[in-house]
């Protein structure tokens, strides 16, 4: 009885440690996203980028 109790809670323990992380994934994923996003914007908020511009900052990875 009591080892059935003991792996009941843990169990739900694991349970409930699994979707923390999947909450903080899920989190991370987000905040990735929006910086992607914040530096996209700034970007493309630049006035003239010419060609060679455009592939240096390809190039760089900023792009």
């Amino acid at each position: 009885m009591v080892a059935a109790l003991c792996f009941a809670f843990y169990e739900a323990g694991q349970e409930v440690g699994r979707s923390k992380a999947r909450v903080q994934v899920v989190e991370k994923q987000v905040e990735v996203i929006r910086y992607v996003e914040k530096k996209k914007a700034e970007i493309h908020a630049r006035p003239n980028a010419g060609r060679d511009d455009l592939l240096k900052l390809m190039r760089a990875g900023r792009l």
